[in-house]
């Protein structure tokens, strides 16, 4: 392989690596999740997906990351787990002391 082939090699290496990690950094919308997508994550799980899912049918989209805590099961803690891999769209990011 000669030094231009390695070189460009190396080049997409370093694009594709970069890229992944912005991707993987990207949050989902909890406001647009699906059941499937909530039920997956470990830290909220099925029963937990189903309650977001039926607050969202019943109540309508979060708004604040407060609202979480209107469903069975969710405290700050768990607000905190559930913002590690969703976010709502347009509002800063949970921070919290717990």
């Amino acid at each position: 392989m000669n030094l231009k082939t390695l070189l460009a090699c190396a080049a997409i290496a370093v694009v594709l690596t970069f890229s992944g990690t912005a991707m993987a950094a990207e949050k989902a919308n909890l406001n647009t999740a699906t059941l499937s997508e909530l039920s997956a994550d470990p830290n909220i799980g099925p029963e937990l997906a189903a309650k977001i899912v039926e607050f969202r049918e019943n109540v309508g989209d979060f708004t604040k990351y407060e609202d979480l805590k209107e469903i069975e099961g969710i405290d700050d803690a768990k607000i905190k787990q559930i913002n590690e891999k969703f976010q709502i769209e347009g509002v800063a990011s949970f921070d919290c002391n717990c």
